[in-house]
């Protein structure tokens, strides 16, 4: 029923368009949630294919079509007047029907690392987050987001904590890297680091599905975009890693998929039992425990012949000691992993407002490397925690836009009822945080004031104000 409304929806709307969109539209019926206005194009996903259909239709030559992709793949260009080599009547037609991009930017963070952290807003509102992590060797890596929200309960994940809204389609999940990818090459974000003053690449290496939700309960669509990562950008199979909670059946369909490139697959393991794993992660039992997903992982490996990356979240007294290491060691080889196809991951927790665990600090991290390395021969890597400065931690971003967004809301409505006609007009005046100023006792010093019932009244609005007021100066502090 909401298929067929939807569909009706789109029809009623095709009338609107000249021809060659509503050829467009037809061929991508599946692709964009809404035909909202005239922008059905979208610069940084459309395919070449499309485009070609597009530009044709027009009258224009083929050619003029790869020039334009050249503009949009090779040159990371989506501004329209930038392309000087394309005639004025295309721009012209391109800058009705298209637009740069559909994800809009909610929020950027910089870390003082280097590290960027973006909250993109959706067609619907939901909010999804992207990271780009430079790294000193000269790797830019892109940390992107497949759902918005997630189902899988992780209790020391913000987005964990914070539900399953819906899937992103595979569009939304390719817009994420190819704006990275656009933007480096555009020289949009390149960073003055010691490797960029020796010739760092302005191009994107690495792709990690490591931002909100799990990948492969959304395995369709992030499938489509792994091709299309692949193929249009020009990113190494090898160079992109899917990382799952354990979605066991999905974990064996990636093994056998011929339509999946060769990515690789990471493990959010965290717990060597059962019991402790149940508690962090809830959806450890809904897939038959760590025996099938251990069992389906040696498969992977014997039919992949690839490596499996299993991450493990230091936390501060529970998953940290060498007992635990040696816990690990042992449930590897009771599953009879090879050694040298397995690699342990560990990363200090990164903190939740919803969670009370701590990160380890660097000599328990150093304690539970050197054990499986030392007594069991486990290749493990401690990673280093980026962008701790602006929570670039999973969902955390989102969680602050929202926040602000709720206070903003909450300063825009506050009107007392008491409040005499002018104290109303004063205090029902729209404004946002950006805006507001902070009221405070020295501002009022030394007024001059016409007589005593003058400087009563201004004291009692100025006491009114501050007593219903929130206090910004903790917002300044987020």
């Amino acid at each position: 029923m909401y298929a067929a409304a939807f569909s009706a929806r789109r029809v009623r709307a095709f009338h609107l368009f000249p021809k060659p969109i509503r050829t467009f539209v037809a061929c991508n019926m599946g692709s964009n949630p809404t035909v909202s206005d005239n922008k059905v194009i979208n610069l940084s996903t459309v395919t070449k294919g499309d485009l070609e259909t597009v530009i044709t239709s027009w009258g224009h030559p083929r050619f003029r079509a790869d020039q334009v992709w050249n503009w949009i793949r090779d040159k990371g260009v989506t501004n329209l007047e930038e392309m000087n080599n394309i005639p004025k009547k295309l721009r012209q037609q391109l800058a009705e029907y298209s637009k740069p991009t559909s994800l809009e930017l909610a929020s950027e963070l910089r870390s003082k690392d280097g590290t960027i952290k973006r909250a993109y807003r959706c067609y619907d509102g939901q909010l999804i987050e992207s990271v780009l992590m430079p790294y000193e060797d000269g790797r830019y890596t892109a940390c992107i987001s497949s759902q918005a929200g997630c189902a899988q309960g992780c209790v020391f994940c913000a987005t964990g904590q914070m539900g399953f809204s819906r899937q992103l389609t595979s569009d939304e999940i390719f817009e994420q890297v190819a704006r990275f990818a656009a933007e480096l090459q555009h020289e949009d974000v390149v960073h003055e680091t010691k490797s960029k003053q020796h010739g760092r690449s302005n191009r994107l290496s690495n792709v990690v599905f490591m931002g909100m939700g799990e990948p492969l309960a959304n395995y369709r669509h992030v499938s489509t975009a792994i091709n299309r990562i692949t193929q249009e950008l020009g990113i190494g199979a090898r160079k992109i890693t899917v990382s799952t909670v354990g979605i066991v059946p999905n974990i064996r369909k990636l093994t056998t998929d011929p339509n999946m490139p060769q990515v690789r697959l990471a493990v959010s393991l965290h717990c060597a039992t059962d019991e402790e794993r149940d508690v962090l992660l809830p959806a450890n039992s809904r897939y038959g425990g760590l025996d099938e997903l251990m069992g389906c992982l040696r498969e992977y490996i014997e039919v992949t012949g690839r490596r499996v990356t299993l991450e493990w979240a230091l936390i501060a007294g529970e998953n940290d000691t060498p007992e635990t290491a040696r816990k690990l060691a042992r449930l590897i080889q009771k599953s009879r992993l090879r050694k040298d196809m397995v690699h342990v991951n560990v990363i200090p927790l990164n903190p939740t407002g919803g969670f009370g665990g701590n990160p380890s600090d660097r000599k328990r991290v150093n304690d539970f490397v050197n054990t499986l390395e030392k007594e069991f021969g486990i290749a493990c890597t401690p990673r280093v925690r980026r962008g701790i400065d602006i929570d670039a931690g999973c969902g955390q971003l989102k969680s602050k836009v929202l926040e602000k967004e709720s206070q903003e809301k909450r300063l825009k409505g506050i009107v007392m009822d008491d409040a005499t006609s002018e104290s109303k007009m004063m205090i029902g005046k729209e404004f946002t945080y950006d805006s507001a100023i902070n009221i405070e006792e020295e501002d009022f010093e030394d007024p001059e004031f016409e007589d005593e019932s003058s400087k009563a009244e201004s004291v009692r609005l100025l006491n009114l104000v501050k007593a219903t007021t929130i206090d910004l100066t903790k917002l300044d502090s987020q």
